[in-house]
C-alpha cells in the first residue's frame, strides 16, 4: 500500500524547506501497516485532467515552482491538500488517495489495489467523505431532485459504485461539504444514510460482521449505482463479498458473471438466484447481467436448512422431506455442464417444460421460500420470466439440476420473412403488430427480432366471420419459434369487426403476454424437427420444410404455416394460408416435415406460393421443389415468364403450359 506522508506534502505546499531525501509517497507492506494509523479519502473523480496522478505526486518534491503552482490550481490537488490538513488535525501522519497512490500504468499493481481496497478502507483510522456538490452545512435528509437532478435527488457520491464499499468498510466515516465543513459522521447519521442507500442502519453502525446479509441484499445496495467502466460494477463489489478476481478490463458484463460464480464457489447462498427482470422471456443464464436485476431484493434473507425444510411442508410430501439430507441443501457446485444444485420442482400449468423452484431464502416479513421459474431443455434449465401457475394439488419433488450459467452471448438479429398473401383471399387482414418497437419491413413482409426484442405478435382478423388469430414469433437463446394463437375471446372485449387500432393493440398485448407463457413449450420444437437426418426433402443450401396446423375455434377452417430456414444467416421463410378444418386434425403444437405427410393429411394450397422473399423475387428460372400428389416435383418460378409456367419433372423432362 502506497501512502502520502502528510507532513511532507503540507510542507511542500507551504513552500517550506524540505529535506532532499524526504519522500512524499512511501510503499508499506502489511507488517508496517499494522504499526501505523492512516486516513483515507472517499470522493468522486472529476475530470481526469484535474486529478493528480501517481507520477505527478511522486515528482512533487523535485517539481519546479511554476509547475508546482500550475498543479496547485487543479481541483484534484485541492482535495488532496484539504484531506492532508484534516488528517494532520486528527493526528494522522499518513493518508491514502486513490488518484495518486496507485500506479495505474502497472496492471499488476492496479489489480492488487482493487482486490485490497475494501481491506484498506476497513483498516483505516478515519475515512473522509468529500461531497463536492453539497453546499449545505448539514447532511440532506430528503431527496432534492432540483438540486441533484441526475442522482435521484442526492449528492453524486451516493450514486457511484466504488463509494458503496467506502461507506460500509471503515469504522469511522466523516462527511464534509464542498467547503470542507464537517457535517456529521456515519454512525450518528446511520438512519438517514440507511434511507438513502437501503443499507440497514445496523450494518452502518456495526459493520458487515454484525449480521451477514444475503448476497441478494448486498447486490440490491448497488442496483442503482453507476461506474465509468462496465467491469467496475462487479469489481467494486468484490470486497463486500470477500472474493478476489483478476482484473480483465474489456470483458464487459462477463465480469459480473465471474463475480457471481466466485460467490457461489464460496457460499451456499440461494439468494444469488433470486434476481428478477421486468420483461417476459427466458434468460440464457441463471446469473444476472448486472446489479440492477437485484433492485427489489433489499429485504431478502437466507434460511437455515431446518427452516427451509419446515417451510416446504405441504409442498413436498413428508416422506420425501424426511429423506432430505441438510448437507445436500447446503452444497452446490459449478461444473462445465452448469451449476449443479438440488431444488424442489413443481410443474406449471399448461407446460411440460416450465417449473417452479423454491429457494432457501425468503422476505424478511414472510417465511415462505422465494420462488423462481425454470424452463427445461434437454438436460439443462434456464431462468423463465412470465405468467405461470403451478398445478393445483401437485406436489414438488427434489431433483438434481444443472442450471445454465455460461455467458449469455449477444444474439444476432433473426428475421422472419412472412408470406401472408393467401390470408387476404380468405378475408383475413392484418390488424396490428405488437410491440410497436419491433422492426417490421412492410416492403418484404419481414419481422426482425433482436437481443432487446425477443418476441412479436401479428394479429389477423376476418370481419365477415368475426374471427381472429395471432401469429407469435420469437427468438431467444438461439432458438427461433413461431406459433398460431387462434382466439375468439376478442369478442368479449370489443367488436372484432371494427377497424380502429386501439382495441386491437390492447388485444395484441394480451396475446403477447400469453405468447411468452407458451414460448418455452414451442421454442425447442423447430430445432427438434429440423434435426439433421429427419427430412429427406432438403435442398443443398436450404433446411427442411416444416408444416404446422392450428384450428380456428367455432369454424371449419384452420391456419396453416409452412416454415423453412433460408440460406441467409438467421433468416427463415414462413408461408401462411387458410384451409378447411373440422377440428379433428393434427395437434397444433406438432411440426411435421413435408416428406412425412401423406396426400390426405392436409390441404396445402399455400405450398404453391412462390417461397422467394417478396422483395427479392428473381427474374430467372429459380427452381422450387414441392410435393404433387406425393411426388417431389421441381417448379420454375412463374415470375420468369409472366404468361407461362415451366414444370421440370424429376426425370428432367421439360414441359410448358400456358395460363388459362
Amino acid at each position: 500500500m502506497r501512502l502520502i506522508h502528510v507532513r511532507t506534502f503540507l510542507d511542500i505546499d507551504e513552500g517550506k524547506r524540505v529535506d532532499p531525501d524526504a519522500i512524499v509517497l512511501k510503499d508499506l507492506v502489511d507488517e508496517d501497516l499494522a504499526q501505523i494509523k492512516y486516513g483515507i479519502l472517499s470522493h468522486c473523480w472529476g475530470d481526469p485532467k484535474e486529478e493528480v496522478q501517481y507520477k505527478e505526486m511522486d515528482a512533487l518534491i523535485r517539481m519546479g515552482g511554476p509547475a508546482r503552482k500550475k498543479l496547485r490550481q487543479r481541483s484534484g490537488y485541492q482535495k488532496i491538500h484539504r484531506s492532508c490538513e484534516q488528517a494532520w488535525k486528527d493526528c494522522l501522519a499518513w493518508l491514502w488517495v486513490d488518484t495518486c497512490c496507485i500506479n495505474k500504468e502497472s496492471s499488476a499493481e492496479l489489480s492488487e489495489a482493487l482486490n485490497s481496497m475494501f481491506r484498506w478502507y476497513e483498516n483505516s483510522e478515519r475515512c473522509y467523505v468529500f461531497l463536492h456538490d453539497l453546499a449545505a452545512k448539514i447532511l440532506p435528509t430528503t431527496s432534492n431532485k432540483k438540486m441533484f437532478p441526475n442522482y435521484s435527488g442526492w449528492p453524486r457520491w451516493f450514486s457511484r459504485g466504488w463509494t458503496l464499499q467506502e461507506l460500509v468498510a471503515p469504522n469511522l466515516v466523516h462527511f464534509f461539504n464542498e467547503d470542507w465543513h464537517f457535517i456529521g459522521d456515519k454512525k450518528s447519521h446511520a438512519q438517514t444514510l440507511s434511507s438513502i442507500t437501503q443499507i440497514p442502519s445496523r450494518i452502518l453502525r456495526y459493520g458487515l460482521d454484525a449480521h451477514r446479509p444475503s448476497a441478494a441484499q448486498i447486490m440490491s445496495w448497488a442496483a442503482d449505482r453507476r461506474t465509468t467502466r462496465t467491469e467496475d460494477r462487479a469489481y467494486s463489489l468484490m470486497g463486500l463479498f470477500g472474493v478476489h478476481m483478476a482484473m480483465l478490463y474489456g470483458e464487459g458484463k462477463n465480469a459480473f458473471r465471474r463475480l457471481q460464480l466466485e460467490i457461489i464457489r464460496m457460499t451456499n447462498d440461494h439468494s444469488i438466484f433470486a434476481w428478477d427482470r421486468k420483461d417476459n422471456g427466458w434468460s440464457g443464464s441463471v446469473l444476472a447481467d448486472d446489479p440492477s436485476f437485484f433492485g427489489d431484493c433489499h429485504d431478502i434473507v437466507n434460511m437455515e436448512p431446518d427452516e427451509y425444510l419446515a417451510a416446504l411442508k405441504g409442498v413436498v410430501p413428508d416422506d420425501v422431506l424426511s429423506t432430505i439430507n441438510e448437507e445436500s441443501i447446503r452444497t452446490y457446485t459449478v461444473t462445465n455442464a452448469g451449476i449443479r444444485i438440488r431444488l424442489p420442482l413443481q410443474r406449471c400449468r399448461g407446460s411440460r417444460s416450465v417449473f417452479e423452484a423454491r429457494l432457501a431464502c425468503c422476505r424478511s416479513f414472510d417465511y415462505s421460500p422465494i420462488s423462481i421459474f425454470l424452463v427445461s431443455f434437454k438436460s439443462t434449465y434456464y431462468r423463465y420470466f412470465g405468467q405461470s401457475q403451478t398445478i393445483r394439488g401437485a406436489t414438488a419433488k427434489f431433483q438434481l439440476l444443472y442450471l445454465v450459467c455460461q455467458e449469455e452471448k449477444r444474439e444476432k438479429d433473426f428475421t422472419f420473412k412472412i408470406d401472408d398473401r393467401a390470408l387476404e383471399c380468405e378475408g383475413f387482414v392484418r390488424r396490428c403488430v405488437f410491440p410497436k418497437r419491433v422492426p417490421v419491413n412492410l416492403k418484404d413482409n419481414s419481422v426482425t427480432l433482436s437481443y432487446t426484442h425477443h418476441c412479436a405478435v401479428i394479429v389477423y382478423a376476418n370481419k365477415e366471420t368475426g374471427t381472429c388469430f395471432a401469429l407469435a414469433v420469437g427468438y431467444c437463446s438461439g432458438y427461433e419459434w413461431l406459433h398460431v394463437i387462434p382466439d375468439t375471446l376478442a369478442q368479449l372485449f370489443f367488436d372484432v369487426r371494427q377497424t380502429t387500432p386501439d382495441p386491437w393493440n390492447s388485444y395484441a398485448q394480451r396475446v403477447y403476454d400469453l405468447a411468452w407463457v407458451v414460448s418455452p413449450k414451442h421454442a425447442p420444437r423447430v430445432a427438434q424437427a429440423c434435426t439433421p437426418g429427419v427430412s429427406r426433402l432438403r435442398c443443398e443450401e436450404d433446411g427442411p420444410r416444416l408444416v404446422k396446423h392450428a384450428h380456428i375455434p367455432k369454424s371449419i377452417r384452420g391456419v396453416q404455416m409452412v416454415y423453412q430456414r433460408l440460406p441467409q444467416p438467421n433468416t427463415c421463410f414462413v408461408t401462411m394460408d387458410i384451409t378447411r378444418c373440422t377440428g379433428c386434425c393434427v395437434p397444433p403444437d406438432v411440426w411435421q416435415t413435408l416428406d412425412g405427410l401423406s396426400t390426405n393429411d392436409f390441404d396445402m394450397p399455400c405450398l404453391m406460393l412462390d417461397p422467394t422473399p417478396l422483395s427479392t423475387q428473381v427474374k430467372r428460372n429459380a427452381v422450387h421443389r414441392f410435393l404433387v400428389d406425393g411426388v417431389p416435383t421441381s417448379f420454375l418460378s412463374a415470375v420468369a415468364e409472366p404468361d407461362k409456367i415451366k414444370v421440370t419433372e424429376p426425370r428432367n423432362a421439360s414441359m410448358t403450359y400456358s395460363h388459362e
